[in-house]
């Protein structure tokens, strides 16, 4: 028995031992002329075994389970292969493979001004997202999916408001007065980009990339350095982002749909003191000052006694959880001939502020055919239709004033029927108004209708003739048509005092209307030549015009109406002002050398004439030039295992930026029909310069492309610098001038900085981690202003200022050193460094920054079977926020509600505190106004968001096929999740209304009242069949 026990363990040992034999796959990788390729990924699918061919191509993988199984063989510019292999037991496996180029990847190219080029052969400093870069984020607006996928590109997104816009920099800010903003293409039209066409009204700049649908995005090109901004001249110098909406590809008829759902909310509320609080630290102050009995409360809207049974939390009142969907079906076809798509899109945001949506209906249509070998056209038309349902907001009202002066002792409703100190009678249910519609969020948004509506269409056509095998002629135009129109309606009982003759309440209405005509047409001819095997040329030559038309009709209004005028149709007065017209008129050419598919070169110019400059400076040259080497081409690094792709490029260029209003070159005057007698007078306003000419940028950049291990690591490094000179400054003039401002070119600013961004495969078998992390840091300095001093330019009502030395937008402002915890009285200093309780403007030193130090974000992307798993995480190193609003809402106490922060506050001899003694009177805080700036208010501006998270299922296979469909993915989406400050603001990353192009150059740092971004979370669905 034991012997049987006995001998079958030793067959059992025998089995498992012969079972334990490590069988291995080997081989050798050869490209298809039969060279050995390094760094070749081979892995065997549904394992963990993978490894990377050596030097001589050869591979190894052992410790491999018996049983059929698939081994794959990729690496960049080759197709991917795969080959069933039978591993038996005991036995090692030789394989060979011979791996094929993939032209399609090799010819992958890019959009560049004016055409494409081939991705290898690119000098330039381009970076280009796709589609799923941008629509992965449930966005406002397309430009905030661009935040953190891009070096060198600073987007800080629109804020909680609905359709509300994006800050958009390009290496940093080379300009004060002028637009500092990229120029945008869509599909070669030139687009309009103002953010101020309709002012900062209610707290709030127009978006004029709103209309532009994400979805309808094929991707998005950014140019960057000089070289690839160049063939755009005097429009470049900020950077240039292409746009290319979707075309027909493929064969047949294909069908895409998706739609998202979600809700939104602020990413942090404000913190503000409740009725009671407030008592209890406007009779502290009261007492501070020395006074007596019951405090009188400011504006005497409320007595003392009814205050102390009023709560009102108006924070709660303006805002709540709204509701987000989107709806996007596309259909696209490939002929021999031809190509098409077409597409249509609703979406429905609305935002968390109580009484804002913005709905958007779009349409497009996009045709290529191919008449024959010589002829081939193509057409885009796109519309849309947009509603924004305004608020109040910031400053404005609305949540602005819940973080104010609307008092939480003030009441939503009357509580009774009554008859109020000034005689007025009022009752029960009727809104409470003592203290002004705008200090009622509920009343002020309840009785005022406001809807601004959009119409945008842009489109373009265009001829291409091919006289010969390598000659191109293409004739193309362009329009971008935005039509704007603003409707206020102010219901009876907004405005108290507006009553006709028997004292009823009356209500008014407003209609303003804008047209804005962009046009361009341009004609160019491509030619390809090779001079010989080694040697090919491209060359470029062109020619355009654009030309730009805005239609200012006046205001229409009614003081008496019932109605929004949209629907009365009564009005007092409807006045069609001056057109404002102004053009470009340019000639361009590039000629790009390809020598061995190693070395590459381009020279570029570009020479524009613009109506808005003076008359001695009507036009420029803006010339460029680059190069580049593959140096893994080379023989010396061709099969260098850890080196799998090196290039070096380098470029210089001159660029213009000519993105100022209209008409700044000649004198203007204003109208007051305030003078005396009330008669009406014309004063100067504007003083002429027939010398205005654009600024000029010259940048060098130097960057170096890398891939390693078979491209397992990929990114880029760069550096640059950019000199830009006669800036365009709106300059302040002395008042013996008799003109309140001109426009000069004067002074100088320069930019520098390094970027980073690595894109790592991680793990590349079943189980994918991929990472793709960049980061970025800019330096700004002024280096002259002439003979201005620092107040001739300011950043809007903020104390920004332009400063020799220092970044475009430098705080200026007073030092403040603490509380003297002896009397709390605060303490600052003076110039001299001395200290004093006095605060004085002429003590103003530069401080802080309001650029950042560094930007950027990281990416994760895991796959694993059908599952897709991903977070974004973005942040911001250094610069500093200031804010704006603190100096009230922890100041002195007044007509202001107040942050709960002001419990750390001095009370007695000896304490150490944040904030100072509390009392009425702004002159115990050193100045009898209440609006005094000083460092206080500035804080650290670095901050870590995890911006979005992201978990899809994808249906494949059988399931698929039974449903007759192509594909299928359903993704919950998060946004702004988490985030990690230093600075105690409501949000550190600030997309605030701007008066102008000036204060949006200097003060973006700037928050006032400023509503947070929004948290959401979605549901989205996509289906292709």
């Amino acid at each position: 028995m034991h012997k049987n026990y006995f001998k079958l363990l030793l067959i059992g040992l025998l089995f498992w031992s012969s079972s334990a034999i490590a069988q291995s796959i080997s081989g050798e990788v050869l490209d298809e002329n039969g060279e050995p390729l390094p760094t070749v990924a081979v892995i065997i699918k549904g394992t963990s075994a993978n490894t990377l061919t050596d030097f001589n191509g050869k591979f190894s993988l052992s410790g491999l389970a018996p049983g059929n199984v698939k081994v794959t063989f990729s690496i960049m510019g080759y197709k991917t292969a795969e080959r069933a292999v039978d591993i038996q037991n005991g036995v090692n496996t030789t394989l060979n493979i011979n791996m094929k180029l993939d032209k399609e990847q090799l010819e992958e190219v890019v959009i560049v001004g004016y055409g494409v080029k081939r991705k290898a052969e690119v000098t330039n400093s381009i970076v280009t997202l796709d589609t799923k870069d941008l629509t992965d984020i449930p966005t406002p607006s397309f430009e905030n999916g661009m935040q953190g996928k891009a070096s060198g590109v600073q987007v800080i997104t629109g804020s909680g408001i609905a359709g509300s816009g994006s800050m958009v920099r390009i290496r940093g800010v080379a300009s004060i007065s002028a637009g500092g903003d990229p120029l945008y293409v869509v599909d070669g039209v030139i687009i309009n980009q103002d953010y101020f066409s309709n002012g900062n009204g209610g707290g709030f700049n127009t978006n004029p990339l709103a209309a532009i649908n994400p979805n309808d995005i094929e991707n998005v090109t950014i140019l960057k350095d000089a070289a690839a901004t160049g063939i755009y001249g005097s429009r470049g110098s900020n950077g240039v982002i292409l746009i290319s909406t979707k075309r027909g590809k493929g064969k047949g008829l294909k069908f895409e749909f998706s739609t998202r759902v979600g809700v939104t909310n602020p990413t942090a509320k404000p913190n503000m003191l409740t009725g009671s609080e407030y008592l209890r630290m406007y009779e502290e102050a009261w007492v501070n000052d020395g006074n007596t009995g019951t405090p009188t409360l400011p504006g005497t809207n409320v007595s003392w006694e009814e205050a102390q049974n009023i709560n009102t939390d108006w924070v709660d009142q303006t805002i709540r959880t709204g509701f987000k969907q989107k709806y996007d079906f596309g259909v696209s076809n490939g002929k021999e001939k031809y190509n098409w798509y077409t597409g249509v899109s609703y979406q429905n945001d609305n935002s968390y502020l109580a009484g804002n949506s913005y709905n958007r209906i779009n349409g497009r249509f996009n045709l290529d055919y191919r008449f024959n070998e010589k002829w081939e056209a193509s057409l885009s038309t796109s519309l849309a239709v947009a509603n924004n349902n305004r608020i109040d907001a910031a400053w404005s009202g609305g949540l602005g004033s819940a973080m104010s002066t609307a008092l939480p002792i003030y009441p939503i409703y009357w509580d009774k029927d009554t008859i109020d100190k000034f005689g007025n009678p009022h009752q029960k249910g009727d809104y409470w108004q003592l203290a002004g519609t705008g200090n009622n969020p509920v009343a002020q948004r309840e009785l005022k209708d406001w809807t601004d509506r959009e119409i945008r269409t842009i489109n373009n056509f265009s001829v291409t003739y091919k006289p010969g095998k390598n000659t191109f002629i293409k004739a193309f135009g362009g329009l971008d048509y935005m039509d704007f129109t603003g409707d206020v309606y102010e219901k009876p009982g907004f405005d108290l005092s507006n009553v006709d003759t028997a004292g009823g309440q009356l209500g008014r209405a407003f209609l303003s209307k804008r047209e804005i005509y962009s046009t361009n047409v341009n004609l160019t001819a491509t030619h390809l030549w090779d001079l010989n095997e080694n040697s090919h040329f491209t060359f470029l030559v062109g020619t355009e015009y654009q030309y730009n038309k805005v239609n200012n009709f006046g205001t229409k209004s009614n003081n008496a109406a019932f109605a929004p005028i949209s629907e009365s149709g009564v009005y007092e007065r409807n006045d069609l002002n001056t057109p404002d017209q102004w053009a470009f008129a340019s000639v361009f050419g590039r000629v790009n050398y390809n020598f061995k598919g190693k070395y590459f070169a381009e020279a570029l110019f570009r020479t524009d004439g613009s109506s808005k400059f003076g008359e001695n400076y009507k036009y420029g040259l803006f010339p460029a030039i680059s190069a580049g080497w593959v140096v893994s081409n080379e023989d010396f690094l061709k099969y260098n295992p850890t080196i799998s792709f090196l290039k070096v490029k380098a470029s210089y260029g001159i660029n213009g930026n000519s993105n100022i209003p209209n008409g700044r070159t000649y004198n203007t005057y204003r109208i007051s029909n305030t003078g005396y007698n009330n008669e009406p007078y014309i004063y100067p306003d504007l003083r002429n310069n027939p010398n205005l000419r654009w600024e000029t940028s010259n940048t060098f950049d130097i960057a170096l492309e890398y891939g390693l291990f078979g491209d397992r690591i990929t990114g880029e490094f760069a550096y640059y610098y950019k000199t830009t000179n006669d800036m365009l400054l709106e300059v302040t003039l002395q008042k013996a001038n008799g003109f309140d401002k001109w426009w000069d070119n004067v002074g100088s600013v320069y930019n520098t900085g390094l970027e980073l961004s690595i894109n790592t495969r991680n793990l590349v078998g079943n189980f994918k981690w991929e990472t793709n992390f960049n980061i970025s840091r800019n330096y700004n300095e002024v280096t002259s202003i002439g003979s201005y001093t620092e107040d001739a330019v300011g950043g809007g009502t903020n104390d920004t200022r332009v400063v020799v030395g220092s970044p475009i937008g430098t705080n200026y402002l007073v030092k403040y050193v603490g509380v003297d915890p002896e009397n709390g009285r605060p303490v600052y200093l003076d110039k001299e460094g001395n200290e004093t309780y006095d605060w004085d403007p002429n003590n103003r030193v530069v401080t802080g920054s309001v650029l950042p130090d560094a930007i950027g974000g990281i990416t994760n992307i895991f796959h694993y079977s059908n599952w897709d798993f991903s977070f974004l995480f973005v942040y911001t190193i250094g610069g500093n926020i200031y804010d704006s609003s603190s100096k009230r809402q922890l100041g002195a106490v007044s007509d202001w509600n107040m942050r709960t922060d002001i419990y750390d506050r001095w009370r007695q001899p000896g304490d150490q505190t944040e904030y100072g003694a509390l009392t009425l009177d702004p002159e115990n805080h050193g100045n009898s106004d209440y609006w005094i700036n000083t460092d206080q208010w500035l804080h650290d501006g670095s901050y870590v968001r995890l911006r979005n998270v992201s978990l899809s299922y994808n249906i494949n296979g059988n399931a698929l096929d039974k449903m007759k469909l192509n594909s299928f993915r359903i993704t919950a989406i998060a946004t702004n999740l988490l985030t990690f400050q230093n600075a105690p603001v409501l949000d550190p990353e600030i997309a605030r209304d701007f008066e102008n192009a000036t204060d949006r150059n200097m003060s973006p740092n700037i928050t006032y009242l400023t509503p947070p971004q929004e948290k959401t979370f979605n549901l989205m669905i996509q289906i292709g069949f």
